[in-house]
């Protein structure tokens, strides 16, 4: 974890809590939050990834959605081939390249995050290095799309639009892996954030005299929702050891999408009707949750993909895989 952990909690804490929704990305921007992880040398701020992760994870348990996850990937993705700039980009992976010659993209694509929001679109595919757009350029089209959160998930067509080569940048396996990780601490966020916010709800509203939380089926639920958080912050804290990244990663993925499906469910349970009207902040985490489980690929996908791991790995393999190492421990 962080050292500056609750530092950055509180930053982010403040911000959220100052309730201005459209400020809040230029405020986050203007303090640097997003190049969290990228050198100062090259346009960032400085810091680790775990530092992002923080920034992430506390910004998600307020439910609200701003494009963190991909300018905070597509930056450090273009800070490999040069400096960065002032100029907002996202990031979109491709399993395949898009069609087009050495210097032009012919291509649409579907459910591209915040393109509108955008100036500059990194392409991402496997076996070739990643591409930069511009998104301004006469030949690009953006049709305005939203996933189940409200957030933008638009269409962009590319017309022998002109690219650039990202030479030398990280290619498409550790990007779409530092993608997953960062999506793994914003569900487990939204979903301590559900938690919290479902926790109070049946502590303070009575029935009968007494508070909901007295009710045995409550809080065997509340306590089923608390389990979901603790499997899936261990799976979290084990995608943070770089000595087991892939695999560390498909688990947080996979546990943590788990997690949301689950915590959804019972929070609306036991919210009731308080759960789905729209001036409670409820269902601004929940309908993360359901956005952003299957973000990157499906929670299928993962558990296909840790199948066939632990298959090729044996059962010694598997065994190292899923402990933490002996550094992680606490000395007392």
């Amino acid at each position: 974890m962080s050292e500056f952990a609750e530092e950055l909690r509180n930053l982010v804490d403040g911000l959220a809590a100052a309730g201005d929704t459209d400020g809040l990305w230029e405020g986050l921007v203007e303090l640097g939050l997003p190049r969290i992880g990228i050198a100062e040398d090259k346009g960032g701020s400085g810091g680790r990834l775990d530092d992002l992760l923080v920034v992430v994870e506390a910004l998600a348990g307020h439910g609200v959605g701003v494009p963190l996850i991909e300018a905070a990937t597509a930056d450090w993705v273009l800070a490999h081939a040069r400096p960065l700039d002032g100029e907002q980009a996202t990031v979109f992976l491709l399993d395949t390249a898009a069609n087009g010659n050495s210097g032009t993209v012919t291509a649409e694509l579907s459910a591209v995050p915040w393109a509108r929001q955008s100036t500059r679109l990194v392409l991402c595919a496997r076996d070739v290095a990643p591409v930069v757009v511009d998104l301004r350029h006469p030949s690009v089209t953006v049709l305005p799309g939203e996933n189940v959160a409200g957030e933008p998930r638009d269409t962009v067509f590319l017309t022998d639009t002109p690219l650039l080569h990202l030479d030398g940048a990280p290619r498409h396996d550790a990007i779409r892996a530092r993608i997953a990780l960062l999506w793994s601490a914003a569900v487990l966020g939204a979903a301590h954030g559900a938690y919290r916010l479902t926790r109070t709800y049946v502590a303070e509203r009575r029935q009968f005299g007494a508070p909901l939380l007295d009710i045995p089926a409550v809080s065997g639920n509340l306590a089923r929702m608390r389990v979901q958080l603790v499997q899936a912050d261990a799976a979290l804290a084990l995608a943070r050891e770089p000595a087991r990244h892939s695999t560390g990663v498909e688990i947080a993925r996979l546990t943590t999408a788990t997690a949301a499906t689950e915590i959804a469910r019972l929070a609306h349970q036991l919210h009731g009707a308080m759960g789905v009207t729209a001036e409670y902040p409820l269902h601004h985490l929940t309908r993360r949750l359901w956005a952003w489980r299957d973000a990157v690929a499906s929670e299928r996908h993962w558990a296909e993909s840790l199948g066939r791991s632990a298959a090729a790995a044996g059962e010694s393999g598997v065994w190292t895989r899923i402990t933490p190492s002996t550094s992680t421990h606490s000395k007392d």
